[in-house]
């Protein structure tokens, strides 16, 4: 092979590496972690990656619409499901069942990025997606006609507090929060909720760094 063909694999090599140790990172310390801590999980030299990401925004689009666009074929799988309640139902289930193996849905979900252009365009609909199904699950009787967006984003939250305590350790932890959450989401006399969280503060809440993510050394990227 070529010396040109060489050079482009080894090049397309790194970029996936990178978007590879990036997601990870990302997951662990949020999208604002340093390119050096990057650097080191993917193997790279820091110059690397600013040759193959020269703008961070490349970067952090290069991991999150791929996720997005994973998140968006769940959601028409369930809305296809004929009866409402049971869309709506495993689409909390896989959500869930997801972030044992992907801790970006979270983020994906509840994080504000206008600096990123295809981010929130695809967030929205998702977001439509979402309020479809639980729209769906009221009309047809299966779910608390007083369940909000924002409860949906309280529910992955805990979830992947959960997720992130137990880990592999009990992996059976998460399946059963989601169930007990779920009939507890249902209409068989629900007791009356506290206030419902409101959008605004919610979303700047989920945006403040966890006080227990661990520390990170370098510049940012």
């Amino acid at each position: 092979m070529g010396r040109d063909g060489t050079l482009r694999k080894d090049a397309e090599r790194n970029r996936e590496r990178i978007i590879a140790a990036a997601t990870k990172v990302f997951a662990e310390v949020g999208v604002h972690a340093p390119v050096d801590e990057i650097a080191k999980e993917a193997g790279v030299g820091v110059g690397t990656i600013y040759r193959r990401f020269p703008d961070r925004t490349e970067l952090v689009e290069a991991v999150f619409v791929g996720r997005v666009e994973r998140y968006l074929t769940i959601a028409r799988e369930c809305m296809r499901i004929p009866d409402a309640g049971e869309a709506f139902r495993t689409y909390v289930q896989r959500m869930c069942a997801m972030q044992a193996e992907d801790q970006l849905v979270t983020d994906v979900l509840t994080l504000n990025l206008p600096v990123y252009p295809r981010l929130p365009q695809l967030q929205m609909r998702l977001h439509a997606m979402q309020n479809r199904l639980i729209r769906g699950a009221k009309r047809a009787g299966r779910l608390r006609a007083d369940f909000t967006p924002e409860d949906m984003a309280l529910v992955l939250i805990a979830n992947a507090a959960i997720v992130k305590a137990l880990g592999r350790d009990l992996p059976q932890g998460s399946p059963r929060f989601v169930g007990l959450t779920l009939d507890g989401l249902g209409t068989d006399r629900p007791s009356e909720l506290p206030p419902s969280v409101p959008a605004a503060p919610l979303v700047l809440a989920m945006q403040r760094p966890p006080v227990h993510r661990r520390p990170t050394r370098g510049r940012p990227l």
